[in-house]
């Protein structure tokens, strides 16, 4: 029942289709509009996108799609912004921790392996001392990118889909989709774009089940911001959205394994979280 907990949340305040239509179009509109803006200096060359400033304002262009998420679901759906977290309306520092933690630890494992399978991939980040600004830089301000994406996607798109079905299976497939859309548009889909595509509707799909069986958005955000720091400081590659300022650096993205060791992971992940849920409705 944990999946209709969280999709209930939105049969508050007034939920008409065109209400959804309309707040999808003014978020992805203004995020367009300020995210292009803010990325002109990169763009033109006035800014290095190598640069601390130039990192900076990557993660920052996602602002505004966090703010008008939460505007939008308070002013067009004139409900709480915290519906959008879950039924709570708050942060489980507890929960997020822990997806943050347990996802890293799968993605340590999937490197592991890559790089006993393919050795000389992976070679160490030699100007990590001249990258430490960017790698400051990149670790505060990274989740705030990933919070505007969950926020959006796996909170406010969720819930309207919701309104629709509340087939978790169903709502996963829309969600992954939803979610790879956008990201179609980054340099890792250069020539592999198959699997990059893949690659992005398996962690679209492994957040919304996650998201809709413990009733929040807590481990969602956890994994996300897990993900996306591990490839930033820990084991990354040339040639990313990010620059890449990781202890270790791959020479090459291999698509297919990311794809594997992501399918992998995401099982196990998934039967961790089942299995941690169990537990706290025994417990409760």
């Amino acid at each position: 029942m944990h999946n209709i907990s969280f999709l209930a949340l939105a049969d508050q305040g007034r939920n008409a289709w065109w209400r959804y239509v309309l707040g999808t179009l003014l978020i992805v509109l203004v995020w367009i509009i300020t995210s292009a803006l803010m990325v002109i200096p990169i763009v033109s060359g006035a800014i290095a996108p190598d640069s601390p400033l130039g990192l900076a304002l990557l993660p920052l262009s996602f602002a505004p799609m966090l703010l008008m998420t939460l505007l939008v679901n308070r002013w067009l759906h004139q409900r709480p912004a915290a519906t959008l977290l879950g039924p709570d309306g708050r942060l489980n520092w507890r929960r997020i921790g822990l997806g943050a933690a347990l996802w890293a630890a799968l993605a340590g494992v999937a490197v592991a392996v890559e790089a006993m399978l393919y050795p000389g991939r992976y070679a160490l980040n030699t100007a990590l001392v001249e990258t430490l600004p960017l790698l400051l830089v990149g670790l505060l301000l990274i989740p705030l990118q990933t919070s505007a994406e969950e926020v959006f996607v796996r909170g406010y798109l969720l819930q309207a889909t919701g309104r629709l079905t509340r087939n978790p299976l169903l709502l996963s497939g829309i969600n992954g989709v939803l979610f790879t859309l956008p990201h179609l548009a980054n340099p890792e889909a250069a020539g592999q774009l198959l699997a990059a595509a893949l690659v992005w509707f398996t962690f679209g799909v492994l957040f919304t089940l996650v998201t809709l069986r413990s009733g929040s958005l807590d481990y969602a955000l956890g994994m996300h911001a897990g993900n996306n720091l591990f490839s930033f400081a820990i084991a990354g590659y040339e040639g990313g959205a990010l620059p890449a300022s990781s202890l270790f650096i791959a020479s090459e993205l291999d698509g297919v394994y990311a794809f594997v060791s992501l399918a992998a992971a995401a099982l196990v992940a998934y039967w961790i979280f089942l299995r941690l849920e169990s537990r706290q409705l025994v417990a409760r």
